[in-house]
């Protein structure tokens, strides 16, 4: 069986597990606050990493997964795709990003652990498409919560940005990831 065949099998087991752990009130409760996903199961986070824990890390399969408009399949194909293949995948996915609940769990995930991550971050700040802005913010505050250090040029990018936020984006959502990273920011300088 080739590779392809067998990112299609393994795909297709997943989406059965998905549909026996399907959660219909949370579902329900989330197409309601707007996220209208083809196919949202309603499966919750401690579930998606039960199910990820099964199946080894597999670009192949990582890649089928997102490219189908489940929740779920976003979710998973972040946690299965292999740390040397984010560099390739990054950005695409950000612009890619539905809602702030995938953008969440790509920066926390994926993103703080890229080559360079603070320089891509503070260069993700300057752009306004997609979820770029606040990925940005999310991955800087990943950053400074672990520990490391801002360059000074990273620095200055990144307060420029984080402490005028409010006159460069209207985004409630990127302006509260702003003011979060900044409270991240003002503890990593305590440390």
């Amino acid at each position: 069986m080739n590779e392809e065949n067998t990112a299609h099998e393994k795909s297709r087991e997943i989406k059965k597990e998905l549909r026996l752990a399907m959660n219909g009130v949370v579902s329900a409760l989330q197409r309601k606050q707007g996220l209208s996903y083809k196919i949202n199961f309603g499966v919750e986070i401690p579930r998606l990493k039960a199910i990820a824990a099964k199946f080894s890390k597999d670009e192949e399969l990582a890649r089928r997964l997102w490219e189908d408009d489940i929740r779920e399949c976003k979710m998973l194909a972040i946690m299965l795709m292999p740390q040397e293949a984010y560099p390739t995948v990054a950005e695409k996915w950000i612009s890619e990003a539905p809602f702030t609940e995938i953008a969440d769990h790509l920066a926390m995930t994926i993103l703080c652990k890229l080559p360079n991550a603070a320089k891509r971050a503070t260069e993700w700040l300057e752009r306004e498409e997609g979820m770029f802005r606040y990925c940005g913010f999310l991955t800087l505050s990943n950053l400074m919560r672990s520990g490391t250090r801002l360059t000074e040029e990273e620095k200055e990018a990144y307060l420029g940005i984080a402490e005028n936020i409010e006159s460069r984006d209207t985004r409630k959502a990127v302006i509260l990831a702003a003011r979060n990273s900044l409270i991240h920011y003002s503890e990593s300088l305590e440390s």
